[in-house]
């Protein structure tokens, strides 16, 4: 198993990328440790700034996953995780797994089993919550048997469990069993994941509220909340919401704060992944969880891909303070992909009890994370508990905290810029710039620069109208370029490697051709030219796919031919286009880096074979060429 690489824990890295890396890792490392009590230098240790109380392939777990974190009234932090033992699937044998902390994070005590000790089922989703008054500490759960094998489990019905604990995490409890939280039309059933609150104000002060979410026998989903007035003892349904899981988004995997007067903000995340910029769904309660004043709706300008994110209420006017904050971490950026899109994981605020959310964040870190879980530390400072790993976005957790002037210490905007879609039909599948890829020229008019490091778009939108199956086809685009080496992506859909659906182009100056691709997945075919036009002038270059061949011109000249396999191109689920990079960047091999270098302008995808006329006039510039057919059209006038 490949151990990931431990991440730095509070990155300070600035949205146009010029910093240089030695100077920001050292910027991080000295901003965590001040957060954690350690001397502000960039020569402290990393495990100074950072801890990772899951460690994978430690106490004999593959992997941790699904953080929860809570501080109890004595002053411990108490953070959970399920411990993997065979894989790091969703199924099978997952034990709930806790570490103690009595000093702000710097140090964990033991691994301690809350849950599955003395079996082999799937345990999952922890969801403490802290009742201030007594300091007992109840964990909700859910569990469930498994069966096949480990490589190829299958899951079996799910219940909900809780566990006590009033000696701070010492020792654990087994409570009575929660079936009634289940309906009889209840198919899946969860919490969480992360932490409950405890309500402070309002009619029902003192109330315990848990989220969590749930499928029915009938076809529906949603979410739920679960509710205890006397201190986490005995446990009754809340809030729910549902609604028909095959028409419409659901939310899941809620996460909760309390709001003026002892209202309930929950922050979901949504089933949607394609045709959709907000991933994020979110309902009110203003009887404390008793019921959802109103259906989830989607939450604009809150950035993230399919992931769980996490809910603090940090101040509150009605408590004193001098404005309501609200903060929210998860991963920022956004696309479809539910692992290759989870990576800068960040917190961001709202001031308005999450009405509105600010684009503005500050970077935990910038590689891979997944899940994460928010606490406020009896200290003041914010703790967060994070997936994180090498390649993927999850197998470590890792913990670090911060003040909440070091937060706001280096905010940056965290929504990319855009580059609009203007095709003809509205589809709207505007390219998201990544690394601060700007604007050129190209004649007269504009033209979208690459510097090669780590300029890039993309599109993550997985609309309908850029999933080219079985049919023909044609891309269009202009570039120039003056690499004499490797290779420079133009374009690049869905994914890669070998016995994957896919078509890309892309400039080889190493090879001295410019070569494209197709793959049903089944079979693959290339063509490519005889030069990889790298003499710095623009040229244009037409792609098509017509009647089982798959062709590539430049400027009008020599058609470049091969048998085009038959089958559909179009990616089975959700799925990305990359224009000027790989889809693995940036996570390519060691010594690899394809990334283009130069300029590209007036990118256009057709749903049929241009004629040679047609492709004539889309060089010349014409708008109206088989617009019933055209799919997505850069023209590159603008980024906003």
């Amino acid at each position: 198993m490949r151990l990931p690489r431990r991440p730095a824990a509070f990155l300070l890295s600035h949205h146009r990328r010029r910093r240089t890396r030695a100077t920001t890792a050292a910027l991080a490392l000295a901003l965590a440790a001040t957060a954690l009590g350690a001397p502000a230098s960039p020569a402290v240790a990393v495990p100074a700034a950072v801890t990772t109380p899951f460690k994978a392939g430690s106490e004999g777990y593959r992997c941790f996953r699904i953080p929860a974190l809570v501080a109890t009234p004595s002053g411990a932090l108490l953070a959970f995780a399920e411990g993997r033992v065979a894989t790091c699937s969703d199924i099978g044998h997952n034990d709930i797994v806790m570490r103690k902390s009595t000093d702000g994070g710097r140090s964990w005590g033991p691994l301690t089993v809350v849950a599955g000790a003395a079996d082999e089922d799937a345990h999952g989703n922890p969801s403490p919550v802290v009742d201030a008054a007594t300091g007992r500490v109840s964990l909700l759960y859910a569990t469930g048997g498994w069966s096949g094998t480990p490589s190829a489990p299958v899951r079996g019905p799910r219940s909900l469990r809780v566990a006590h604990s009033v000696d701070a995490g010492a020792t654990w409890t087994a409570g009575p069993a929660l079936a009634h939280l289940k309906p009889a039309d209840r198919g899946w059933i969860s919490t969480g994941p992360g932490h409950g609150i405890q309500l402070t104000g309002g009619p029902h002060r003192g109330r315990l509220v848990v989220p969590g979410d749930f499928t029915t026998t009938d076809g529906r989903a949603g979410g739920q909340l679960y509710i205890s007035d006397d201190g986490g003892l005995t446990w009754s349904l809340g809030a729910q919401a549902a609604v028909d899981r095959a028409a419409s988004a659901f939310p899941a995997e809620l996460s909760v704060a309390e709001t003026t007067g002892g209202g309930v903000y929950v922050n979901a995340r949504s089933s949607a992944r394609c045709d959709t910029e907000n991933h994020r769904m979110a309902a009110t309660s203003t009887d404390g969880g008793a019921t959802f004043d109103a259906p989830f709706s989607p939450v604009p300008g809150l950035d993230a891909p399919p992931v769980s994110g996490s809910l603090l209420r940090l101040h509150a006017k009605e408590s004193g303070a001098a404005q309501d904050r609200l903060l929210f971490s998860s991963p920022s950026r956004l696309g479809p992909h539910t692992l290759e899109d989870r990576r800068e994981l960040a917190i961001r605020s709202s001031y308005d009890e999450g009405r509105t959310w600010q684009t503005a964040g500050t970077v935990v870190t910038p590689g891979r994370s997944g899940y994460s879980d928010l606490a406020l530390l009896p200290s003041g400072t914010i703790g967060v508990l994070y997936e994180s790993a090498g390649n993927i976005p999850h197998s470590d957790l890792v913990f670090t905290a911060f003040t909440e002037a070091q937060l706001d210490a280096d905010r940056r905007e965290l929504r990319l810029p855009r580059t609009s879609d203007t095709g003809p039909n509205g589809y709207g599948n505007h390219a998201l710039v990544h690394g601060g890829a700007q604007l050129g020229s190209r004649g007269s008019g504009k033209a979208m620069t690459f510097d090669g490091q780590d300029d890039y778009l993309r599109l993550a939108s997985c609309s309908d109208s850029l999933r080219l199956g079985a049919g023909d086809f044609t891309f269009t685009a202009w570039f120039r370029h003056t690499a004499t080496t490797g290779a420079l992506p133009i374009v690049w859909a869905y994914g890669m490697g070998s016995g994957v659906r896919q078509f890309w182009l892309r400039a080889e100056p190493g090879r001295g051709s410019l070569r494209a691709a197709i793959d049903t997945g089944t079979e693959y075919a290339e063509v490519k030219t005889a030069s990889s036009y790298n003499d710095g002038l623009w040229h244009h270059a037409v792609l098509k796919r017509q009647a089982g061949r798959l062709s590539l011109s430049v400027d009008g000249g020599q058609e470049f031919g091969a048998a085009a396999p038959s089958g559909s191109i179009a990616p089975p689920a959700e799925f990305s286009v990359h224009i000027g990079a790989r889809p693995d960047f940036p996570n390519q091999p060691a010594g690899v880096t394809e990334l283009f270098r130069g300029g590209l302008d007036d990118l256009r995808l057709f749903g049929r074979a241009l004629t040679s006329q047609e492709a004539s006039r889309v060089r010349s510039g014409a708008l109206d060429v088989a617009n019933e057919e055209e799919r997505l059209r850069l023209g590159f006038s603008s980024i906003w």
